[in-house]
Formats: C-alpha cells, sequence, structure tokens
C-alpha cells in the first residue's frame, strides 16, 4: 500500500506541471484568420513542408505539382486530394468514403479545428501523399501544426516534473538498499507460478511448431518481396517484415519478454540439424569437451573475434543501406535468403551458433535491449550451480543439447547474452533453471567497451532514423536516394556521417561527459566506470524512440496490411474482399501522444537507472549530483529535442 501511494504521488509530481502548463497555452490563442497557402508536391516532398496556423484559421489552400500526380492526404480533417500536372483544378475526395462524389475546385478552404474535446487536444497532423510517385513514396509527408500546442506544452511541463522527482531522489537519497535493484526470489519464479509454463518451455515439440510457423513467415516474405509487386506500400513482404515484425520485435518482444525472438527465429534452424542430425532428443556420445555428438567441423570462433564489433559493422552496413531494403521489396528479400544461407554454411565450420552469437545484426539490437525486458532467465539455487562440475547447461547432458549461445546459467549476472533457447531448462539434471519476472529496465551500465559501443551506436541510430523516415524535410532525404535519383556523391556523405556519428562522435561525447562528470565531481571512480554506466544509462531512453519510431510504421499501413494479404503478389488476387479497401490510418491523432509518452518514460527511466549506478558508492550527495549532470543533461537535451520533433 505505501508503495503505491508513493508512485501516485510520483504520478502526480510529473503529471501537474503538464496539466498546468498545458491549461496555461489555452489563454495564448489568437483570433481566426484568413491564411493563403500555395502547396507544391514533388518527388518525395511538399512545400511547405510544415503549415502552422492558430486554432479556427481558415485556410485557403491551392496545390500544384513538379512532375507526377500527387495528393495532400489528411485524415484527421477527412480529405485527400488528388493532385494532377494537366489541370489546375483539384479533386477532394473523403477520406471516410472515397466513392462519394469529388469536389472539383481550384482552392480548398480548411477550418484548422478539430470536433469537440480534440479541437484542445490534437495539435499536430501529417499530411501524406496517397498516390504512389516512385520508390520513395512513403516518405513524402508534411505536417501541420495548430496552435496553441497543447501536446507540445503538456510534454515539457511533465519534463520538468520529471527533473524535479529526479533531484528529489538525489537530495532525498538514503544510504540503503532501498534504490538497488533485488535479486530474483522465488516469488518472482515464473515456473513456479505457472507450471504451464514450464511445461510449454521444455516442450521441444511446442517450439518446433514455433520455428517452423516463423519459417514460413520468412518464406512467405522471401517469396513475395521477390516475385511479387516491386511497389512497397503494396507488397506484403516488405509489409510484414518492415512494418508487423519490426513493431513486434521493438515495441513488445524485446521489452517484456528479452530475446524470446531468439526462441522461435528460423535463421539458425537449417544450421542446428546440420550439427545435431536430429531436431529432438540429443544423440549419445562427445565431441570435444560437450557431453553431445555434434556434425561439422565444429571450430572454436576466433578469439580476436569473440565480441560485438563484427555484428555491430553488419548491423551499421544494413543499416546505411535501410532505405533500399524497404523500398526496393526484391532486395529486401535477397538479403533475407542471404541471412538464412549464411548461418546455415557457417554452422558446418563453427561450433554452437556462431552467427548468433558474433554476426546477426538482429542481436545487435535485441541483446543490448533485452537488458530492459521483465523476464530473465537464471538458476533457481546458485549453491547448486556451484557445486555443478559437469554444467549441464552449458556443455550438455542425455536430455539437453549443450548452450548454443556457450553460457553457464550459473554465472549468468546480466542478460543480454542469453537466447532464451530453452535448452538449458532440458540439459540441466537438478531442474535448476527457471524465468524469473522483474521490473522494467533493471540493469544498469554496460559490461565491456563493446558493449558500450553497441549501445551507443543503435541509441545514436535510433535518433537518425527517427528524422531521415519520420521527419518532413525532403532535403535530408535526397540524401539517401540512390533509388531513382542515383545520388551516390550524397548518400556516400551520408553513409559517412552515419558511421562516424555511431562509431565516433557519440561515443566521443559520452567519453567527455564522463570525464567532465569525473573532474566534476572529483570522484575516486575511473573514467572508464563512469563511461560503461553512462552508456547502459541511455538504453531506456533510445528503446524509447526506437518504439517511437516503429509505432507510425505499423500504425499508418495498418489497411495496406489487410489489402496486401488479400493479395499478397500484387497480381489483381483478393482472397478475403479486402484487396481494395480505402486506406485508412489506425487512430492517428493520437500518434503524437503515444510518441511523447514513450519519449517522458524513456527520459525518466534512463534518469533513474543512472541514479541507481551509484547507489552504493561511497560518495556525497553534493558529489552525487555533480557526477550525474552531465549525462543527464544529454540525456534531458535528447529528450527535448526529441519532443520537439514528434510533438512540434
Amino acid at each position: 500500500m505505501h508503495k503505491l501511494k508513493r508512485t501516485f504521488e510520483n504520478f502526480l509530481i510529473v503529471v501537474m506541471p503538464g496539466l498546468m502548463l498545458a491549461i496555461l497555452v489555452q489563454f495564448f490563442t489568437h483570433a481566426p484568420v484568413d491564411r493563403y497557402i500555395h502547396i507544391t508536391s514533388f518527388r518525395y516532398g511538399k512545400e511547405p513542408s510544415v503549415i502552422r496556423c492558430n486554432r479556427g484559421d481558415r485556410l485557403h489552400l491551392t496545390f500544384s505539382t513538379d512532375d507526377t500526380a500527387h495528393s495532400f492526404f489528411l485524415e484527421e480533417f477527412d480529405i485527400d486530394i488528388k493532385v494532377s500536372p494537366s489541370r489546375e483544378e483539384v479533386e477532394v475526395f473523403k477520406t471516410s468514403n472515397p466513392t462519394d462524389k469529388q469536389l472539383v475546385t481550384k482552392e480548398y478552404i480548411l477550418t484548422a479545428k478539430h470536433p469537440g474535446i480534440y479541437n484542445y487536444i490534437v495539435s499536430r497532423s501529417n499530411y501524406r501523399c496517397h498516390v504512389w510517385c516512385g520508390p520513395m513514396h512513403a516518405f513524402e509527408q508534411g505536417k501541420i501544426i495548430i496552435l496553441p500546442n497543447t501536446l507540445l506544452a503538456f510534454s515539457l511541463g511533465c519534463l520538468a516534473g520529471i527533473i524535479l522527482l529526479w533531484l528529489f531522489g538525489i537530495f532525498g537519497r538514503k544510504k540503503s538498499t532501498e534504490e538497488s535493484v533485488p535479486k530474483p526470489t522465488s516469488k518472482d519464479d515464473l515456473f513456479l507460478r505457472f507450471p504451464f509454463l514450464k511445461k510449454m518451455a521444455r516442450s521441444r515439440w511446442l517450439q518446433a511448431t514455433l520455428i517452423l510457423l516463423s519459417m514460413i513467415m520468412i518464406y512467405v516474405v522471401i517469396l513475395t518481396s521477390v516475385f511479387g509487386t516491386q511497389m512497397s506500400g503494396r507488397n506484403l513482404g516488405v509489409l510484414l517484415m518492415w512494418a508487423v515484425w519490426l513493431f513486434l520485435l521493438v515495441a513488445i518482444l524485446t521489452p517484456f519478454m528479452g530475446r524470446i525472438w531468439c526462441t522461435i527465429c528460423p535463421l539458425p534452424f537449417f544450421g542446428d540439424l546440420i550439427q545435431r542430425q536430429t531436431l529432438f532428443t540429443p544423440l549419445k556420445g562427445r565431441t570435444k569437451s560437450y557431453n553431445n555428438k555434434f556434425s561439422g567441423f565444429f571450430l572454436k570462433w576466433p578469439k580476436k573475434l569473440d565480441n560485438n564489433w563484427l555484428k555491430l559493422f553488419v548491423f551499421l552496413a544494413l543499416a546505411t543501406f535501410s532505405t533500399t531494403l524497404v523500398a526496393k521489396p526484391r532486395v529486401s528479400g535477397l538479403v533475407l535468403l542471404g541471412l538464412l544461407l549464411v548461418p546455415t554454411a557457417m554452422s558446418i565450420v563453427w561450433e554452437l551458433r556462431a552467427f548468433c552469437r558474433y554476426v546477426c545484426p538482429v542481436s545487435v539490437f535485441i541483446g543490448p535491449f533485452s537488458r530492459m525486458s521483465t523476464v530473465v532467465l537464471g538458476s533457481k539455487s546458485q549453491e547448486r550451480c556451484d557445486t555443478c562440475k559437469p554444467h549441464y547447461c552449458e556443455k550438455g547432458s542425455p536430455k539437453g543439447w549443450a548452450c548454443p549461445y556457450g553460457i553457464n546459467v550459473g554465472k549468468i549476472d546480466e542478460n543480454p547474452d542469453c537466447g532464451l533457447c530453452m535448452e538449458c531448462t532440458r540439459s540441466c539434471l537438478y531442474d535448476n533453471v527457471t524465468i524469473y519476472k522483474r521490473p522494467l529496465a533493471s540493469e544498469l551500465g554496460t559490461r565491456n567497451l563493446s558493449e558500450a559501443w553497441m549501445t551507443l551506436a543503435i541509441y545514436t541510430i535510433s535518433i537518425v532514423y527517427s528524422i531521415l523516415y519520420l521527419g518532413h524535410w525532403p532535403i535530408v532525404r535526397d540524401y539517401i536516394n540512390i533509388l531513382d535519383k542515383q545520388n551516390w556523391d550524397l548518400f556516400g556523405l551520408y553513409a559517412i556521417i552515419l558511421w562516424m556519428l555511431a562509431l565516433v562522435v557519440t561515443p566521443a561525447l559520452v567519453y567527455l561527459l564522463s570525464l567532465g562528470a569525473k573532474k566534476l565531481s572529483r570522484s575516486s571512480l575511473s573514467v572508464k566506470e563512469i563511461f560503461m554506466a553512462s552508456s547502459g544509462a541511455l538504453l531506456p531512453l533510445g528503446l524509447m524512440i526506437w518504439i517511437a519510431f516503429v509505432v507510425p510504421m505499423l500504425f499508418v499501413n495498418v489497411t495496406f496490411i489487410e489489402q496486401s494479404f488479400s493479395d499478397p503478389f500484387g497480381w489483381g488476387w483478393d482472397f478475403f474482399g479486402t484487396a481494395n479497401i480505402p486506406w485508412h490510418q489506425f487512430i492517428p491523432r493520437f500518434i503524437p501522444w503515444i510518441q511523447a509518452a514513450l519519449i517522458l518514460s524513456g527520459a525518466w527511466l534512463s534518469l533513474r537507472n543512472y541514479r541507481r549506478s551509484w547507489n552504493h558508492s561511497d560518495i556525497t550527495t553534493k558529489q552525487l549530483f555533480r557526477l550525474l549532470l552531465p549525462i543527464s543533461l544529454l540525456v534531458i537535451v535528447t529528450a527535448v529535442g526529441m519532443l520537439l520533433f514528434f510533438t512540434n
């Protein structure tokens, strides 16, 4: 009860400044005026790309196009205005019912006012294009901002409340274990509380079935990507991979279940089959130091590459060409096919899942962010693990295979390496492995420099991707347009900037801030210790920026997913009667609110975790504040920047 009361009090501290500021800005409204705006469309953008107006303004809109046909699709105002290069008039359709008779006019008057309560809470809307005009059509957008911006005021007020709560945590702290992250207990043991979960985890049939289903999904993605329509917005493979799967991975699976995707990932399936020669019961025999019989050369992975650097470079290479992967379905399908073939070939040469451990680009994301998850695999009794000499969980047993990730459960202190393949739940002959639940964003810091660099890289890319794909600046996207504009010189510059930001600029900035924190606090801590803790502190905010990035990727494309399921190859089929349904976005009015809530949550978790990193350090409150200040300022500045980006 005391904990619930404290949570409610903290909630009020955060929300009240936001509410007060949101109410205050309502008194700074202006009388409606007439604004005359000409909107020019082109590949791939609109000018102006931002329309700012006051509540109730009458916007007199006229349109033209510099190249092919375009449209001005603004669902919150129920309009889809078709613009043609061959005529001055435009055709105005209703997004709610495009079959209604269209209005033909030279000028459309839009009143900047939403119905009912929406008039006070909806400040930002995105206008898009609903006429295919090229491979980067999906990125053609702009935004209309209606003042007063209630969402921005509320968000900044809440951020001020978060900073206030953070300061209370510093100056009101007690030198105790109150703020430490507790070790899991039997009350957190999910296998003990829900015995059916234990049966599910140990069942090879269930896991094999789920892997088969994911294999079918990948098979469909490859087929439809390679042989289906090359219009990415209607290609089922592209939509399944970059809208549905990416959203599930980033927003649901990783934050709540860690590396659960690795449990059913089909990429290592054929490699495991080659090494094990069976899907189920392990073969009797020994291979090197393992208690199972494996096939292939089964060589040790090179010691120099036993780190995160190789997979980070693979991830950055794919991230650099992400636009091509999204906009060119055939390229996307062929890359996915390669990701199936590479781990299969590697399994013939190297032991266990070398691809998953050292090369897989997906693990660059889910590895660090699994530290934020609400579940973790661990031992029931550390004493039992300490007395176990055969190390069945790591080396295998007659009942289960050796850990594909080379992990000893008794040595698991943190969560990023375990792929949750559940093999140790079968191979441990002492029934000493279980799954625990824990609070979100429990783990602190990073373990080594390669992990710190990987963390900072994905943090950086979350910001770059948001600006690149969700921003309204056409000139920015010109830097990545090698598809029809062949801007290879600009693309080369973009690639250099991306790699420098991820590998040099951001780590250098965090290092300098860590150095400044040491000098400012005059602490005995080393700069490396502060750097490692600082890198880990950025994980929660980075994860929330990623989720804010993928939310519109799914919500905007829900209708296209329905259409593509009915006509997977774009060949004119209509299996489910949804191939030609009109485009509707999912709750477009609330997307900016969701994004703002995510950024605020990430900022709080990052500030809280960084403070917790030094909870047991023998430093004074004044030293603690000075130690926290540099990196905390980075978190706050990033949060302010992303709030401005997503709401204004």
